[in-house]
């Protein structure tokens, strides 16, 4: 069975140019799928550099968890839906059955099928269609929720020091769901960083508007990877190319 899926692997990325690896380990030893998932595309580089078209199937088998984590390249077919579709859809029932080869099997040519544009995956169900909304978009939702919280830390004086540090992990948890596990940290640290600049303009105008107009005059301040003896699969021959990724794909479990 790995001589087959290595042999599909290997005429998808002669053809297509597409470099698509297959990764089983025990397990993540507690660590975040999606974040290992991340960094071992990353570090192999996985698809070539111009074209950002690598994408990594990872199943741990001892956790029950799996994951598609897709290049930037390769998003517009392989995306966020689609990429969930052939966890749940090729994946899970083949391994709740007992059948893992199979059901890897089953995935890579799903996923070969996307890539060439020849996708014989099956009709998505009624809770498919219904959940198709991409993750990405609840975070930006989960953003725009929290913009009225944002206004009343950079918009009033003083500074709301406490609402301003309680809103750091939800805009991580924004970041998160936006832009995935790799640019989190940027929006909490923007969040750091910059709401206490955007504050010391727009805060400090007001204050001096409220003074022009004779106002009190009150002051401020301003607080100055390991594989746990799995196995992988390529096209042969596998070297990265420098593949770039943004925590595009989905996860799912069996």
């Amino acid at each position: 069975m790995p001589g087959r899926i290595d042999l599909t692997l290997a005429t998808l990325e002669q053809d297509e140019g597409a470099q698509v690896v297959v990764l089983t380990i025990d397990s993540l030893d507690g660590e975040q799928l999606e974040e290992y998932s991340l960094r071992i595309a990353e570090t192999w580089k996985l698809g070539r550099a111009e074209q950002d078209d690598g994408a990594l199937l990872l199943i741990a088998k001892n956790d029950r968890k799996m994951r598609i984590e897709v290049g930037y390249g390769l998003e517009p077919v392989l995306s966020d839906v689609m990429s969930r579709r052939v966890l749940d859809q090729v994946l899970r029932p083949r391994f709740r059955a007992g059948d893992f080869d199979g059901g890897v099997e089953r995935a890579v040519d799903a996923v070969d099928g996307l890539i060439r544009g020849t996708s014989t995956l099956p009709p998505p169900s009624q809770s498919d269609v219904q959940s198709d909304l991409p993750p990405r978009m609840f975070g930006v939702l989960w953003l725009l929720f929290l913009v009225p919280f944002v206004w009343v830390v950079i918009g009033t004086n003083p500074f709301q020091w406490f609402l301003y540090l309680f809103l750091i992990p939800f805009v991580f948890v924004g970041g998160l769901s936006v832009a995935g596990p790799s640019a989190s940290p940027f929006f909490a640290a923007f969040w750091l960083i910059g709401a206490p600049i955007i504050w010391s303009f727009f805060g400090r105008r007001r204050k001096k508007q409220k003074s022009g107009k004779g106002g009190r005059r009150t002051g401020w301040s301003s607080g100055s990877w390991s594989s746990g003896g799995g196995g992988f699969s390529s096209g042969g021959g596998f070297s990265g190319g420098g593949g770039s990724f943004g925590g595009g794909g989905s996860s799912s479990s069996w």
